[in-house]
């Protein structure tokens, strides 16, 4: 496993607990991250480059923190983690 691969795990496990200690996020977005970190681990679990490769991702990662920037630092931060790592490390 490649190094940023390894990072992306780490980073995703990351979002994954962040959503758990967070309470107050709507629905919506909720479900957009949910689905999004789903998508992530699936294509890591099946080492699919295109997958990983597939604009939705940073799109939908994007988009959800538009939303929450300013009430959700952290979440922002690591969501800002898993885009720089999918769009600069060539997975």
């Amino acid at each position: 496993m490649t190094e940023n691969k390894e990072k992306l795990r780490s980073t995703l496990e990351e979002l994954r607990n962040e959503l758990k200690s967070i309470e107050q996020l709507d629905d919506a977005t909720r479900e957009l991250l949910e689905n999004t970190a789903e998508q992530l681990n699936d294509a890591l679990h099946q080492d699919s480059q295109e997958m990983l490769e597939h604009p939705s991702l940073t799109e939908n990662l994007s988009k959800a923190t538009d939303d929450f920037e300013e009430s959700h630092p952290a979440l922002t931060r690591i969501i800002g983690n898993i885009v720089d790592i999918l769009g600069n490390s060539g997975l």
